[in-house]
């Protein structure tokens, strides 16, 4: 049996839905597949900021912006990484970014901002009003609007190819999904993919588990089995983060309503920033983990036997170090830097330009990973921590603190150190990947290439599968690359010409079966 239409879009997260909506606009039939039961991917979990340029919002708040500026910032922010970037993808994304924005509000979507997001010059992020749901509802609306056809529970298991070497279409459960026009892969990236993490990352990397478990890798082994090629598999986002609190997070819980999300934004732009940075200060502490500065002014991070798992200077090796532990951690540090982070310019955690969380915050909105104690013994029986190897540990980084050494990790950034009670820790804490940056090689129209830079025939890929080398290392890139790239993957897989022979040959089974040592792969 076999199911055709003119774009075959395969993944339903934010890059999916705008790919097949812009393909619906453009003239095209459209049918989405989506392996997991609802659409929603990566792009409904997120925090949902969008940074993009030349904005009706940063028009009203008198913001004079560009994209050479916009540009110059991204450089900026990319440091060290800037002599790996795509440049082309770069300008496709900044030229993009804030006519996307503007056609997301008007399907509904609401934004609050602009925003300041160091070190970018002028503020540009924009954050999605009342959540990151608030996107996946108006893609929805507007794909049943344009008469797009989803299949939920449906992952695909290769790519179908004619006698020409096109991409046709894709096979799900034994049954043909055929595109007569093209193939658009939009399937997420591969923090949830161990084989992946281990063979480009490395072990340790593999044991950290993803806040989207479903982001499998599915499209990059698609795609390079058909001839595509993946880039920069080396990148991804470690950290830690604090488990979901006990209770329901209310800006999680609002309605994705158009009418009810302008309200909010409304009565958001009239609000004293003190009294709206208040409100979200409760949603904050359920988002994020601590700042790394406060490792860095002298908090350390130890597990349930009171013992360090990892050298503090770097967040990647703490999301490691307890991965491979309980996959719990604990942040103890001492009342000079429980007083240090309890104002402004120290907060534990931020949502940058919105809010920001200090110590006397998590007391109040998560006291189920908050602990205070005159002693050290008291503070490990209050937090389920071994006291005696706290107490040893504790003693040590004293120590290392006086030495200005770390013989066991080699920790360098000691600050003010572990000195007098009372004694705090937030936790447990556990490891998480948010985000990998890898992605296949397309050119700036979305078509996949090979090694050899042709492309692929009749395949397109967007979001973080058509990330192809371009780096996204602030706030608000990936919403914006995974809502600009769909743009332009769907109109381009609508414009493309209709291929006459639509007859699969070639089959070998299924791709996800493949070894990651036959993807390819550089570097």
């Amino acid at each position: 049996m076999s199911n055709t239409s003119d774009v075959l879009v395969i993944g339903g997260g934010g890059s999916g839905l705008v790919a097949a909506i812009s393909a619906a606009t453009s003239g095209a039939t459209v049918t989405v597949l989506e392996k997991c039961d609802k659409p929603g991917g990566s792009t409904g979990m997120s925090v949902g900021s969008f940074t993009a340029a030349n904005t009706a919002y940063q028009y009203r708040a008198g913001v004079n912006d560009s994209i050479e500026l916009f540009i110059a910032d991204m450089k900026t922010a990319n440091g060290a990484d800037e002599a790996r970037e795509n440049v082309e993808l770069r300008r496709v994304l900044a030229e993009n970014a804030g006519t996307t924005l503007e056609w997301l509000s008007s399907i509904g979507v609401q934004f609050l901002g602009p925003t300041p997001e160091p070190p970018y010059e002028k503020p540009r992020m924009h954050n999605v009003l009342p959540n990151s749901g608030a996107y996946i509802t108006a893609l929805l609306r507007e794909a049943r609007k344009r008469d797009v056809t989803i299949v939920t529970g449906a992952r695909v298991e290769r790519l179908l190819r004619n006698a020409d070497g096109e991409i046709i279409g894709a096979r799900v459960a034994g049954r043909e999904y055929l595109g007569r026009r093209a193939v658009v892969l939009a399937t997420g990236d591969y923090s949830a993919a161990t084989d992946m993490k281990a063979a480009y990352v490395g072990e340790d990397a593999a044991r950290v588990p993803a806040v989207n478990v479903n982001n499998t890798g599915d499209g990059f082994r698609l795609g390079s089995d058909v001839g595509g090629v993946m880039l920069q598999m080396d990148r991804l986002y470690e950290g830690l983060r604090f488990p979901p609190g006990k209770f329901p997070d209310p800006i999680k819980l609002l309605p994705n309503h158009p009418a009810i999300s302008r309200m909010i934004r409304l009565v958001a732009e009239k609000l004293p920033p003190r009294l709206l940075g208040v409100l979200m200060r409760g949603a904050l502490t359920s988002w994020v983990g601590p700042n790394n500065t406060m490792y860095a002014a002298g908090a350390i991070l130890v597990n349930e036997r009171g013992r360090r798992v990892a050298n503090e200077d770097s967040d990647k090796l703490l999301a490691r170090g307890v991965a491979a532990d309980s996959n719990k951690g604990y942040m103890v540090f001492d009342g000079a830097l429980a007083q240090k982070f309890s104002a402004w310019p120290n907060p534990v955690s931020t949502f940058p330009g919105v809010a920001y969380a200090y110590v006397q915050d998590y007391a109040r909105y998560r006291p189920d990973m908050f602990y205070k104690a005159d002693t050290i013994a008291e503070l490990a029986e209050k937090a389920g921590i071994d006291a005696a190897g706290l107490a040893e540990t504790v003693r040590t980084a004293r120590a290392n603190h006086a030495a200005g050494e770390d013989a066991e990790f080699g920790r360098t950034k000691f600050g003010s150190g572990i000195g007098e009670g009372p004694f705090y820790a937030l936790g447990p804490m556990q490891s998480y990947i948010t985000l990998a940056d890898g992605g296949l090689a397309v050119d700036t129209t979305l078509r996949v290439t090979t090694p050899a830079g042709e492309t692929v025939p009749g395949l397109y890929a967007a979001g973080s599968t058509g990330q192809g080398g371009l780096q996204l290392l602030n706030h608000g890139l990936h919403i914006g690359w995974a809502m600009v790239s769909g743009r332009i993957a769907g109109r381009n897989a609508a414009h493309a010409a209709p291929r006459t022979d639509l007859t699969p040959v070639g089959e070998k089974g299924s791709v996800l079966g493949t070894p990651v040592a036959d993807l390819t792969f550089i570097p």
